[in-house]
């Protein structure tokens, strides 16, 4: 599967919980209390899905209409809303992949705009308002099944990512997509956890959250991108140190609840196997659930987006 960072178009699908209960249709947004989500007045704990396949699925000629009739239809919010799912939809990508920043770059070259890097995304003053152009038409765009507009539905929990989104819509959390790359301002951590290829992406997961229009922290833990050939006991350890550590973080310096939006071991893995996947799965579960039952670390603050 394509890595993803920082900016990232996918969806994750939420099915929520509350504490001491079962899961039930929610009719409220989700909101934040320090390192804790919100919803309806009691603590919000989740677990989902991470649909970056929808976006493949869009770009195939063969597959597309299943993708453009649900979105056009207005369906998937409207169920979300019925069966009492959270959604987070990001508007953007910052690698090539569905377009990404390089379409808006590409289309302001088209219209004459001088452009020298897709990184012109972030300063060239056309193309972010071809961009928040794109947000605003987005969250007030009226669903036909619900005829609520998308900025008021609270079946969608976030955003991400874009500070513009603040003016249009002060309901939804706002966030980064961000793998959980560190940067200079935590070098022990970048020194011991970030594999090498990180640190030339300019990523930084505490000075990127480390702001106050960011409600929560994102991260992924993609060890089969980053370290293909593991051996399985090597690659569980990774996922444990990284998981710790990116919590803590969270927890003790950010003080804001932490998504793990991406996790798991592709088929593509040279060492893949159903139960080398599982291990990952088992892995990645019970750290989080020991972090938080014991440590109280990240208390009702983890999203999990498996593959």
């Amino acid at each position: 599967m394509k890595c993803l960072c920082f900016i990232v178009l996918l969806a994750i699908v939420i099915a929520q919980s509350y504490v001491g209960v079962e899961a039930a249709p929610s009719d409220g947004f989700v909101s934040r209390n320090g390192v804790q989500f919100i919803l309806n007045g009691k603590p919000f704990y989740a677990n989902g899905f991470n649909a970056y396949w929808l976006a493949y699925e869009a770009t195939d000629p063969a597959t597309r209409f299943k993708i453009t009739n649900v979105f056009q239809n207005a369906t998937s919010l409207a169920e979300a809303k019925r069966v009492g799912i959270k959604l987070i939809i990001p508007l953007v990508n910052n690698w090539d992949d569905y377009g990404g920043k390089k379409q808006y770059v590409d289309w302001a070259r088209s219209k004459g705009e001088m452009v020298s890097s897709n990184d012109d995304f972030y300063r060239n003053p056309v193309i972010k308002e071809f961009y928040k152009n794109h947000v605003k038409t987005m969250l007030n765009r009226v669903n036909t099944f619900t005829k609520v507009a998308y900025k008021d539905e609270p079946a969608s929990m976030a955003s991400a990512y874009e500070r513009a989104t603040m003016r249009f819509d002060p309901n939804h959390l706002l966030s980064t997509g961000h793998e959980g790359f560190y940067g200079d301002s935590s070098p022990e951590r970048k020194n011991s956890l970030n594999p090498v290829s990180a640190n030339t992406v300019g990523a930084d997961f505490i000075a990127n959250h480390n702001i106050d229009a960011i409600d929560f922290a994102s991260m992924h833990c993609g060890s089969d991108l980053w370290f293909q050939r593991l051996d399985q006991n090597s690659r569980l350890a990774f996922i444990k140190r990284w998981l710790e550590g990116h919590i803590e973080d969270a927890q003790n310096n950010l003080k804001k609840p932490v998504i793990l939006a991406e996790f798991g071991l592709g088929s593509d893995t040279p060492r893949y196997t159903l139960t080398n996947r599982d291990g990952v799965f088992t892995t990645t579960y019970d750290i989080i659930y020991d972090i938080c039952a014991k440590r109280r670390l990240g208390r009702g603050s983890i999203v999990l987006g498996g593959y």
